[in-house]
């Protein structure tokens, strides 16, 4: 029996991740022109550009987004011909696609011989011609050449100002564009800009938030005594992957259990331990879906919890629940974290021995607008996603541990993925 395989949705374009009126008022206010978004991060948030060999790496110089501060210049996305294709079916919400290639390479002379109708004749066939039409008039040689056709088009010869969050690609716009060009670094705007969550970004983050809850509650079942500390790891990267998630770095940050089970410890080490009976278990899970960052933590003991365990844990949990109930919209974070160290220590425990950590989380796990706000603290907004952290470090029991990542408004904070903070017991 033969089937007739589903048709290709060719998509329109998506709801865009980021806020371009917040962008260019942004922009304006910094004195920015034209912000020019290479790294993965900002090509994705400003464009929705997310095809493989983008993020692949090949070559340092493949893709890149343009947007001008200006809301009469059309934004524009700009990339190799090889990606014309995805464009087809993921297109960019940006208004203009510009393509840059030689008209002799392969995929050159493919799109050419497809143009001319060779071939077979596909459901992707008819709109990849309508895009390669599109952006034929505007075809450059490279993707250096394609932004300053882009710039004089636009800009004409006036000096304008260009942020560009790839610094080594600095030179490059300098010697293409000349004197006329000030390049300064984008990441401090583009951080700026990304404080504030859309309704697709909340998505995102609360999509991955969930996978990494789940991913979480599977390394979970692999714990139990005498069991490899690497089941519990291959448990959680699994569970990832059927959800098309990622974790960063080797294991997801740290899984340790034991006296050592606060720090980071080498994966090959760690991995060929077992667990044994009344240790406490640290799950400090951290994850990527489609770039966005979860950051998880939960604490478990093998076997039935101690006195002082429980004790420990309901301390973790007090400090960590009391501090989630002052964040809102105008709080600082500031006075968040030193009562949960007056927590901590009226609960009988030392709040130097404690990390209470802040960090806002989106397309970095530390998403700091400033590099100050980490020593210092910042004022929440509305519409802001973070984490605090609360992880007790003990030289007999090891770590006790718990995290989630809330969505911050003037009514309060709500997470984003709700699961139970019990002291788990696992047998």
């Amino acid at each position: 029996m033969t089937t007739t395989p589903a048709p290709i949705r060719v998509q329109s374009p998506a709801v865009p991740l980021c806020d371009m009126g917040r962008i260019q008022a942004l922009m304006k206010a910094a004195e920015v022109d034209l912000i020019c978004g290479k790294e993965d991060n900002a090509l994705y948030y400003l464009s929705g550009h997310y095809s493989d060999s983008t993020l692949c790496h090949f070559y340092d110089d493949w893709a890149c987004a343009l947007v001008p501060a200006n809301p009469h210049v059309p934004a524009a996305l700009l990339i190799q011909e090889y990606d014309l294709a995805y464009q087809v079916t993921k297109p960019t919400w940006l208004p203009e696609l510009r393509v840059y290639g030689s008209s002799w390479s392969s995929a050159g002379t493919l799109l050419s011989d497809i143009q001319a109708g060779r071939g077979i004749e596909t459901e992707l066939r008819k709109p990849l011609r309508a895009a390669y039409e599109r952006t034929r008039a505007t075809r450059q040689a490279d993707l250096a050449e394609a932004v300053q056709a882009y710039v004089r088009e636009h800009f004409g010869d006036r000096r304008i100002r260009i942020a560009c969050d790839d610094m080594r690609y600095h030179a490059k716009l300098k010697e293409k564009l000349g004197d006329k060009v000030e390049v300064i670094d984008a990441l401090p705007l583009l951080r700026r800009i990304r404080a504030i969550k859309t309704q697709a970004e909340i998505a995102l983050l609360t999509k991955a938030a969930q996978i990494n809850a789940k991913a979480l509650q599977a390394a979970a079942t692999a714990i139990h005594p005498g069991a490899p500390w690497g089941a519990m790891v291959q448990a959680y990267r699994q569970s990832l992957a059927i959800s098309g998630a990622k974790p960063l770095g080797e294991r997801g940050m740290l899984f340790n259990s034991g006296p050592d089970g606060s720090f980071v410890l080498d994966h090959d080490y760690v991995e060929q331990k077992t667990f044994t009976s009344g240790e406490t278990v640290v799950m400090d899970a951290i994850c990527e879906y489609r770039l966005y960052r979860a950051d998880m933590a939960r604490t478990a003991v093998i076997g039935t919890a101690s006195a002082e365990q429980r004790r420990m844990f309901a301390a973790v949990r007090k400090a960590l629940e009391e501090a989630e109930s002052m964040m809102r919209a105008g709080t600082h974070t500031s006075a968040i974290t030193q009562h949960a160290a007056q927590v901590m220590s009226a609960c009988g425990f030392r709040p130097e021995l404690t990390t209470l950590t802040m960090h806002p989380i989106g397309l970095q796990v530390f998403d700091y607008t400033e590099s100050r706000h980490e020593s210092e603290g910042w004022t929440l907004e509305s519409d802001s996603v973070v984490n605090f952290e609360v992880f007790y470090r003990d030289s007999e029991y090891g770590g006790v541990h718990l995290e989630d990542s809330v969505l911050i408004s003037a009514a309060g904070a709500r997470a984003l993925a709700p699961e139970p903070r019990d002291l788990l017991e696992l047998h």
